[in-house]
């Protein structure tokens, strides 16, 4: 081996060491970070379950006073309302129910006797008003062998016949319902069928498109007297084309009634005339009406409520349809009022003292009290008209002490924030 090779050789041998020596103080560089790392770690952790903790033990461990505070019951607090000035109403509430208007059926179904030909079969030829129709003064409701059947308002029942030369009370309902049509019947003494009463007739039947029967008779099984018009087709069981058969029709007359249950204990406030506000529960709509009549009787039969009411009976201008019997309607009576705004305060404000005097607290802008002398007057739905013995000391828009609440304060366990706890006030 030459000496340049040998050179070579230890040239290489110390690059290798060099080399191992700058690896391992790497290594060691990593390892000693590593630590650092892990350190600063087990430190960040240490400090996050101190914080933790003392968040919990904030939270749940209380010191006995507070724990004392926590137990102890809330403190009584002034409740205060306005004075205010305005219209006080007594005011009853009720409940009511539809009731159906009363019906009318009628004409026995029947072969014509007037004007048709004597062998005619009853059968319905025509149907003009169906169930649900308004029927008024003349109008015709079906046809039944050829001939009409028609309506006129009168108290007495249609029973006969009417022929020239009768008389009664059912010539004259005939008589006034041909002139409110316009068909006069001259000189006719009221309630007999006379000449004029005649011309009236044959006026109308060609109105309405029909041969005059003979003689200007008005046959029974053409006419219906109803008490009262307009009117309204409750049910017709015929058919055209079939046989007539019972009564061919039957009508509503005059609309649904509302007939309201009052609590014995308000029946003295209500009288005949007082204005009613009735509300329909299922669409919400209000409209007006008035107490008709008042009873004398407590009852129990068909309640609402299930105790004992007192029936009253309310009128209306508002139509009521016939589908609306049955339903329960709610009703508000204003029984009383001022005749104007008046002062008032809530009744829990008037209280009695020792001297015989009525006073009220009034409670001041700094929180304190004075006892203020006042004159009770109308009284109703929880006010009370006052008026001060001197005058100038109570005005709208003072405030009145009406008793003590528990309210619990921050400070004594949340409930209304800023109520203030204290001691009994006195009046």
């Amino acid at each position: 081996m030459t000496e340049r090779t040998a050179k070579a050789r230890d040239s290489v041998s110390g690059g290798e060491r060099l080399g191992a020596d700058a690896g391992a103080g790497q290594q060691a560089g990593r390892r000693r970070l590593g630590r650092r790392r892990r350190m600063v770690l087990a430190l960040v952790v240490v400090a996050f379950a101190a914080s933790a903790g003392g968040v919990w033990a904030s939270a749940y461990i209380k010191s006995p006073a507070e724990v004392a505070a926590r137990a102890r019951p809330p403190g009584l607090t002034l409740l205060t309302a306005p004075v205010r000035q305005q219209v006080i109403s007594v005011t009853v509430l009720a409940q009511s129910v539809v009731t159906k208007p009363p019906q009318i059926s009628g004409p026995a179904s029947s072969a014509s006797s007037g004007g048709g030909p004597g062998n005619a079969q009853p059968i319905v030829t025509r149907i003009f008003l169906r169930p649900g129709a308004t029927v008024r003064a003349g109008s015709v409701i079906l046809e039944v062998a050829g001939e009409p059947l028609f309506v006129f308002a009168g108290a007495v029942p249609a029973y006969r016949d009417l022929v020239p030369g009768e008389s009664g009370a059912d010539v004259a309902q005939l008589q006034a319902g041909l002139e409110r049509l316009g068909f006069w019947v001259g000189g006719d003494i009221r309630g007999t069928f006379g000449p004029g009463t005649q011309s009236a007739v044959a006026g109308y039947y060609h109105r309405i498109g029909y041969p005059v029967p003979v003689g200007s008779v008005v046959p029974l099984s053409q006419v219906m007297f109803v008490p009262r018009l307009p009117a309204q087709v409750v049910k017709l069981d015929q058919r055209v084309g079939g046989r007539a058969s019972g009564p061919l029709v039957a009508l509503s007359v005059g609309q649904p009634g509302i007939v309201g249950q009052l609590n014995p204990a308000d029946a003295r406030l209500v009288r005949r005339g007082m204005r009613v506000q009735i509300v329909d529960p299922v669409t919400g709509s209000a409209f007006g009406g008035r107490v008709r009549s008042v009873g004398s009787r407590t009852q129990i039969s068909g309640s609402i409520s299930g105790g004992f009411y007192v029936p009253m009976r309310v009128s209306t201008r508002t139509h009521l349809p016939v589908s609306m019997a049955g339903q329960d309607l709610k009703l508000t009576i204003v029984a009383a009022h001022t005749a104007g705004p008046v002062l008032t305060v809530p009744q829990a404000a008037i209280f009695a003292s020792a001297d015989g005097r009525t006073y009220v607290t009034k409670v001041t802008a700094s929180r304190s009290r004075v006892r203020v002398p006042v004159r009770t007057g109308f009284t109703g739905d929880g006010l009370v008209e006052v008026t001060p013995v001197d005058s100038g000391t109570l005005h709208a828009g003072d405030t009145v002490a009406v008793g003590v609440g528990y309210v619990r304060t921050r400070a004594s366990g949340g409930g209304a924030p800023g109520a203030a706890g204290g001691p009994v006030p006195s009046r």
